[in-house]
């Protein structure tokens, strides 16, 4: 088996990075000829990526023009040297109509899989254009299959599952040390608002020892309901601290929300934190998981705090239902999305410790049963060896011409602006990651729509 996967290089934190190192890793232990090759290019970077990464020893392709047809070129140059490859797309969309053009043109003889990695509409409207090209959809997510099926046209034999994986060892705090746990205190003198206290630092001020990790925005994960969790906590008489650990475009809304807390020592952000670094100055040192979400396709983080005994504390996010992992009672506590009183009654259940125990025990065998590297590994090599195995797909059709990429190609065509950048070696300059090497095809329409949809599929289905 040879693998080529095609992913982004732009975002060097995330759950979907963290799979990707994973899982290569495990791959090239078992002998696999594994090749991971990302964009080069002004907004998406190799070289930031590649010390991120190390050990993915990425290659890199280029789009000097800036254009969809650039973005299709460089593919295409790509996978004439890996024509033999099984590829697998990471939310690259330009990478299926490249495939398209090459098997047309004989020159492409591998198999391309789509990796699904989220639940928005934009993602099975690719998956619906492009099921005549792709051998399979590989899910993480129970649901996202039914989704795979249902929006976007995929044969069920195509669809294949495969969930996130984490570490599973013993934890330098175990379940023995929870009562130590339950402590922390105000930032250190001098420290700045919203700063991390340092281990060494932390105070004696016994409550709820609350963790959230993630990006920090609002429609997926909605950090906005943080702020009403905790007055409901207050309410309720409650103590309680908690270590947010994360960035994005809510951090400054979101310190703005809480800053009684945080000027009384209760909350701290920390800002983003890598992955190796979360389970000793985080995880270690937390008690309770507080999810969020509207909707996961995980979360990885869910199985990283279970596999450290943490409790996990989750809003009932689309996603939850169909994969069966978090079960009210028994792996963990759940409520209505969006409901803040909810959400604190499950928290203060948690002063139990024999609760908190047994949720931290079940959640342990949960991740090592279902969710560790070793069964993630052995599910995706087991997707991969089934979609070598799956018949070939009749040929496809010639596809859409690519978009215009701006005014110069809407005037005179996508090949001859294409050839006037590359003589003038000036290409369309992009202003974010997702134009410059957009995920999708299609345009993000219709969330709200489809997540109440896929609601009542994940929970009644």
């Amino acid at each position: 088996m040879k693998l080529l996967y095609v992913a982004p290089s732009a975002y060097l934190l995330g759950g979907v990075q963290d799979w990707l190192a994973d899982l290569v890793a495990g791959q090239r232990r078992l002998g696999v000829e594994v090749t991971v090759a990302v964009p080069n290019d002004a907004i998406h970077r190799l070289e930031p990526y590649a010390a991120r990464y190390p050990e993915l020893g990425v290659i890199g392709f280029a789009n000097p023009s800036g254009s969809e047809l650039g973005r299709i070129d460089a593919l295409g140059a790509l996978l004439r040297r890996h024509r033999d490859h099984l590829v697998v797309g990471v939310n690259i969309a330009a990478l299926y109509p490249a495939v398209r053009r090459l098997r047309r043109q004989g020159v492409f003889r591998g198999q391309v899989v789509m990796t699904l990695h989220a639940i928005e509409p934009e993602y099975f409207d690719d998956l619906r254009a492009q099921r005549d090209l792709l051998d399979a959809v590989v899910v993480t997510n129970r649901l996202s299959g039914s989704l795979a099926r249902e929006l976007g046209g995929m044969e069920e034999a195509r669809i294949l599952y495969a969930p996130y994986g984490v570490a599973v060892e013993d934890h330098p705090v175990g379940l023995a040390a929870l009562d130590q746990l339950g402590r922390s205190g105000p930032p250190a003198p001098g420290a700045p608002k919203g700063s991390a206290t340092p281990p060494q630092d932390l105070g004696q001020a016994p409550g709820l020892n609350l963790v959230w990790v993630g990006r920090l925005e609002r429609p997926q994960k909605r950090v906005q309901d943080i702020g009403p969790i905790l007055a409901a906590l207050d309410a309720a008489g409650q103590p309680f601290n908690l270590t947010i650990a994360g960035d994005g475009p809510e951090r400054s809304a979101l310190e703005s929300a809480l800053t009684p807390w945080i000027e009384r020592g209760q909350v701290r952000l920390t800002g983003p934190i890598p992955r190796q670094r979360l389970h000793t100055e985080v995880y270690g040192r937390g008690r309770v998981l507080l999810i969020t979400s509207s909707w996961e396709t995980g979360p990885i983080v869910a199985w990283e705090a279970m596999a450290a005994g943490m409790a996990v504390v989750s809003s009932r996010y689309v996603g939850s239902g169909l994969e069966n992992a978090l079960v009210e009672g028994e792996t963990a506590l759940l409520y209505p999305v969006w409901d803040a009183a909810a959400a604190a009654r499950q928290l203060i259940r948690l002063s139990s410790g024999a609760l908190l125990a047994e949720l931290g025990a079940a959640g342990q065998d949960l991740v090592r049963s279902r969710y560790s590297r070793e069964a993630s590994l052995a599910a995706w090599m087991a997707a991969f060896r089934a979609v070598e195995a799956l018949p070939e797909l009749p040929p496809a059709a010639a596809g859409p011409a690519p978009a215009a990429a701006g005014g110069l190609d809407r005037l005179l065509g996508a090949g001859p602006s294409q050839a006037i950048r590359h003589l003038l070696r000036r290409g369309f300059r992009h202003g974010e990651a997702g134009s410059e090497w957009p995920h999708s095809g299609h345009p993000a329409t219709g969330q709200q729509a489809l997540l109440e949809w896929a609601a009542q599929l994940d929970h009644h289905g």
